[in-house]
């Protein structure tokens, strides 16, 4: 299976996994987990396999995992780059990042949980495990977790 990544834009539809995923979703009833990488953070490139993996485990959940690229290299840049790092779910661009109101961290990598009202909830520093942002989304209340696979 082919995995295809592009950014999101807010007011379009892309594909997600195989999954058609509408611009509603992400800014409608969805928690979002949104990931800074650059490609010079050695930690990033560490956090990206276990970011894919969990964007597929969660991905008939409510919860959807992007990334933004930390450098803000233009759009065909961070294209080619997400490709190398094999960034496998969407990459926003920074306008829609400011959509969200999140500033750029002063440290990397970062992650942030925002609720379905786009609130931020949580500030994650230094790169993260999936049982830590499973454990991080339970301890918010989000309550579809326990519907998951067993042993994931």
């Amino acid at each position: 299976m082919i995995l295809r990544f592009m950014f999101v834009p807010l007011m379009m539809t892309v594909a997600l996994s195989m999954r058609p995923v509408q611009a509603a979703e992400l800014v409608d009833a969805k928690w979002l987990i949104v990931n800074y990488w650059s490609e010079w953070c050695a930690p990033c490139r560490v956090e990206i396999p276990m970011l894919n993996e969990l964007s597929a485990l969660l991905s008939s959940s409510n919860v959807i995992i992007v990334g933004v690229n930390f450098d803000e290299d233009p759009g065909e840049v961070t294209l080619e780059i997400a490709e190398d790092m094999g960034i496998g779910f969407p990459v926003l661009t920074l306008e829609e990042v400011a959509q969200l109101d999140l500033r750029p961290p002063n440290v990397l990598p970062t992650t942030y949980i925002l609720s379905p009202t786009h609130e931020v909830v949580a500030k994650l520093i230094g790169a993260q495990t999936q049982q830590e942002l499973l454990e991080q989304l339970t301890s918010l209340g989000f309550s579809t977790l326990t519907e998951l696979p067993a042993g994931q």
